[in-house]
Parts: structure tokens; sequence; C-alpha cells
């Protein structure tokens, strides 16, 4: 895959941040309002991000069950590297940098930066939108639960309730409902969705370009831990699921657009859920912006091995 088309596609991404940046360090947004942005990125776009991938695909027996796989291997592949490191670290999740950092290294960006990458380097495999957004949806059920849980050290995250009542699963549900009923949006309507989920990338770059307007930024680059965040989330956890699904009966990009989800960098949902649950928001915010920049040279230089 092109280094130069992959690191074009990751830079003009990253260029979104500068405008929320701006805003931020003129004063024509308060730094309150940077919860109020999260929570429209989380409650609104994101759900409309799933619709809008579901609506690119046509219903087959074939896809049903790559769609399932690509639900149960993202979930898999995300809990085993979570529970490998909170094992690893069992002893010190009473320190709020180490569950961010627990956190941090298996839940990527693989939906607002995730889809527009496998749409811009896979433009000929349509139905790799879909596969993210199953991905995608598990990683939110993930950060609904099991993250929810880890960040706050509160066991009433745990539960099937957050499981099925949260934004991602209740927008896949009806998803799903529209794809077995083989039901296409009227063009207008269809327009409206696709506009609203193509505002994820863009608003989820202002965000971080926000948060970094109101931070020092030396401790962004000077912290250990969050530097050892990055190398599991940019590294070890994208060869793991490489190594994973080499072993699967499946095609060539399906494993790419597995592939291509995991090397996305520290996931927005994991500084804006430390936003909305009150928990370590500064190491959050870190660990994001460092991994954001730093991906876009890992994303490129990692793709040249697969």
């Amino acid at each position: 895959m092109s280094f130069t088309v992959t690191l074009t596609t990751v830079a003009l991404m990253l260029l979104y941040a500068v405008p929320g940046f701006l805003l931020v360090r003129r004063r024509l947004i308060a730094p309150e309002s940077i919860t109020g942005f999260a929570a429209l990125l989380l409650y609104l776009c994101s759900p409309f991000q799933t619709l809008y991938a579901m609506q690119r695909i046509e219903y087959s027996p074939d896809l049903v069950g790559l769609l399932a796989l690509a639900l149960g291997l993202g979930a898999l592949l995300m809990l085993t590297m979570l529970g490998a490191v909170y094992f690893v670290f069992r002893r010190r999740q009473e320190q709020v940098p180490y569950r961010i950092f627990t956190a941090a290294s298996a839940l990527g960006n693989c939906g607002f930066m995730g889809l527009p990458l496998i749409e811009a380097l896979l433009p000929d495999y349509p139905q790799g939108v879909a596969f993210a957004s199953m991905f995608f949806m598990a990683m939110n059920i993930l950060m609904w639960t099991v993250a929810s849980f880890i960040i706050t050290r509160d066991k009433r995250y745990i539960s099937v309730k957050k499981i099925f009542l949260n934004p991602s699963t209740i927008a896949m549900i009806i998803a799903l409902a529209l794809f077995f009923g083989r039901v296409q949006l009227p063009a207008q309507l269809d327009d409206a969705v696709s506009l609203l989920s193509k505002m994820c990338t863009p608003l989820c770059m202002l965000i971080l370009g926000m948060r970094l307007a109101i931070m020092p930024i030396k401790p962004i680059f000077t912290s250990a831990l969050q530097y050892g965040a990055v190398i599991l989330k940019l590294f070890v956890f994208p060869l793991f699921a490489l190594a994973v699904c080499s072993l699967l009966p499946v095609e060539r990009e399906f494993v790419l657009t597995v592939y291509i989800l995991c090397l996305t960098p520290v996931g927005s949902l994991v500084q804006s859920f430390a936003e909305i649950l009150g928990e370590g928001q500064d190491v959050a915010a870190n660990v994001v912006l460092l991994s954001t920049f730093l991906s876009m040279f890992t994303i490129p230089l990692m793709l040249m091995i697969a």
C-alpha cells in the first residue's frame, strides 16, 4: 500500500485539529464547551456513521457471516488486549493514569479515523466500511461497559443494560433492521445521514485541537507511561491482530480492513468518556494527542509490512 497516499490521507485528517486549536486560543470557543462537543460527537454523529456504513452494502448470506465475524473478532481482540494489560498492571489500577493506560492499549479511533481510512485506502472494497462499523460497535460496547469500569472502578457499568442501551448499539440495531429488510433510505434522507456521518472525523479532530489549545505541550511528550500506551496501541495491538487474522480463512481485504482499524491511534472516545465520567481527563487527552500525532508516521510504516 502506498506510503505517500497513506501519509497524505492521515495528514489531511489531522489538519482538522488546527481550526479547533485556533478557535479556543483566540477565545472564540470557551474551553468548558469541549465536553458539549464531545457529547455531540458521541450521541449524534457517531450513530449516523453506523447507519451510513450499513447503507453502503447490499444483503447477501456470505456478507452476514463476515459482519458477525468482524463484530466478534473486534470484541475478542480488544478484550484480550485489555485483559492482558489489566492483568500485568493489576496492582496499579488504583492510580487513574494506569486505568487510562489500560483502556488506551486497545481502544482505537476505528470509527472516526478508521472508517474514512478504509474508504480512502480500499476504495474497491465497499463492504470494508460495514466491517469497520461492526468493529466500531464492538469497541463502543466495550467503552460503555468494560472500559468505563476500568476508568471509574465502578461495577455498575458492567451490565446488560449498558450493552444494549447505548447510542452505538441502538444505531446498529436500526441499521441491521434496514439491512436485513433490504431497505434503502430515500435519496434525500440518505444524503442527510451521509452528511452527519462525515461530520465525525472533522468534529473528532476539532475536539482534539480544542483540547490541545488548553493544555501545556510538554506533558504530552514527556511521560514514559503515555509512550508505553502508544507503543502498545500503535505497534503491539495491530501486530497481534494481524497474527490472529492471518490464521483465518478470509480474503486479504478483510484482513487489511481489520489491520487498518487496529492501526488507528488511541480512540477519541477514551478522551470523551474520561470527560463524561470525570476521571483522568488530562492523561486521556495526552495519550490521544500523542498517539494521533505519531500515527501520521506509524500507520504508513506499519501498512508496508501487511
